[in-house]
């Protein structure tokens, strides 16, 4: 897979962060810390599936090669 522009990068972010369901966007302001934590994970699960397959590299990566894949694998379930 190519690598895409940042600027892509950026609008499918953009899209799947409002694409998330409301309930969740709306726990992120709960005043219960565990319902907070809850929403982070259902918004990182929904990120997670949304870029799935999105190959996410950078020139500077600080190990000494290059990220291949944000997702190496298959992850799901999370949490």
């Amino acid at each position: 897979m190519s690598r895409i522009a940042d600027e892509i990068l950026l609008t499918h972010l953009e899209v799947a962060l409002a694409m998330a369901p409301e309930v969740t966007l709306a726990g992120l302001n709960a005043a219960d810390p565990r319902a907070q934590r809850s929403a982070r994970v259902d918004l990182a699960q929904h990120l997670v599936e949304r870029m799935r397959g999105l190959e996410i590299s950078g020139e500077d990566y600080q190990s000494g090669g290059h990220q291949s894949c944000l997702f190496p694998g298959d992850l799901s379930p999370i949490g």
